[in-house]
């Protein structure tokens, strides 16, 4: 969560602590893929989030948030841990931001990635993260072990644009066991570059959609790469993946559609897309068993989300909000093809928003092909989510 909508406690002058928290939940009836006339239904705490932020003198800071060890995704009791919904460490960051052009973080955190990456399950626009960008190397829900420097500079200094820039250096893949190929302990680098042409997003984190507060129009770009990250050890590989992503998002004012047409006006368009390439140097030619090779990873993958916020509202009683209708598209062509990997997805949604990404019901049909010799995968879902 973003650490400045959190509630604040002011301890003195110089030291301010602030808190919150947040949940999703979510209800799937999912098609067995045996014979297709049969649904499981399965109740999911997909994430319970607590967050504390503390700022002492106005540039340093830290950050503490958790999260449940199964975060989306169903209890796996094969796991390490005695139950994987027991609360684990998600985010512990050490904050230095002496001016907006230069800032350092470290500790445990987001690498600088991806947009979808950087907003996480809660800052989304559709409810499941998108799982093609899952080839970026991470201890927990994204995040790694390391440090990064980053800024921005504002659209008035440049006069075009604003300039969004992160470096970061990471654990990546190591510490896995006798015959590790990364012997040497290489870590990754990581780094991310994106342009807002319209208006600003200030800070590290960023989101996919701001239901009309914005109007965006951002180009990014990001990159990780990593020495002797694959493969085994004798016959080691690198790991390198990159991503670009775009987002568009306007409100219709009626300087835009005109008053009152078709419905249009105040409403809220959005279009969210990205790109990914990964890259283990075929590593899984010696590494066929999968031991430090994640065997399906290698390829290229992408989505396109569209989204429509509807300006009419509903009002009942005390129950206020809008509806945003979304379609998203999925792909990810994976060099070795696995039974069981997702290959394609579309998903059919509508949000019920009460108050943005603080209180919104979801419902969702999502398809997924499974892969080879495995049969498609429909699903209905009904997601709820809560932050304070």
């Amino acid at each position: 969560m973003k650490v400045s909508d959190l509630f604040e406690v002011k301890l003195s002058e110089k030291v301010k602590v602030k808190l919150g928290a947040g949940f999703r939940t979510s209800l799937r009836l999912t098609e067995r893929a045996a014979d297709g006339d049969n649904w499981t239904e399965d109740f999911n705490l997909d994430n319970l989030r607590l967050y504390m932020g503390a700022r002492a003198f106005d540039w340093f800071g830290f950050e503490f948030n958790t999260d449940l060890g199964n975060a989306q995704g169903f209890e796996n009791t094969a796991t390490g841990f005695e139950e994987a919904g027991n609360i684990r460490v998600l985010d512990v960051v050490g904050k230095i931001e002496p001016c907006d052009e230069f800032n350092i973080w470290f500790g445990r955190f987001l690498p600088p990635s991806d947009r979808s990456n950087l907003s996480g399950p809660f800052y989304t626009n559709v409810w499941d993260f998108p799982y093609v960008q899952f080839g970026y190397p991470n201890i927990f829900q994204g995040r790694d072990d390391g440090a990064a420097i980053w800024g921005q500079l504002s659209k008035e200094k440049l006069d075009v644009a604003q300039f969004k820039w992160q470096l970061g250096i990471f654990e990546g893949a190591t510490g896995r066991g006798a015959g590790d190929p990364n012997d040497d302990d290489n870590i990754m680098f990581t780094g991310r570059a994106v342009v807002n042409f319209l208006d600003e997003e200030p800070g590290y984190y960023n989101s996919n959609t701001y239901y009309g507060e914005k109007d965006i129009l951002a180009l990014g770009a990001a990159f990780m790469h990593q020495e002797d990250a694959v493969g085994v050890l004798g016959d080691e590989k690198n790991f390198t993946g990159f991503s670009l992503d775009f987002l568009f998002e306007k409100k219709l004012t009626a300087d835009v559609v005109g008053e009152g047409v078709g419905g249009l006006t105040d409403g809220v368009i959005t279009v969210d897309a990205a790109y990914y390439n990964f890259d283990d140097n075929d590593a899984f030619l010696v590494d066929p068993g999968g031991t430090f090779t994640p065997l399906t990873r290698q390829g290229e993958s992408w989505f396109v989300t569209i989204a429509y916020l509807i300006p009419t509202g509903i009002d009942c009683g005390v129950l206020e909000g809008h509806f945003q209708p979304y379609y998203r598209h999925l792909n990810y062509r994976r060099d070795v093809n696995v039974a069981g990997t997702t290959g394609e997805g579309h998903d059919f949604g509508i949000h019920f928003l009460m108050n943005g990404h603080n209180a919104k019901i979801t419902f969702a049909y999502q398809m997924r092909d499974a892969g080879p010799s495995t049969p498609s995968v429909d699903q209905f879902l009904i997601g709820a989510q809560l932050q304070f």
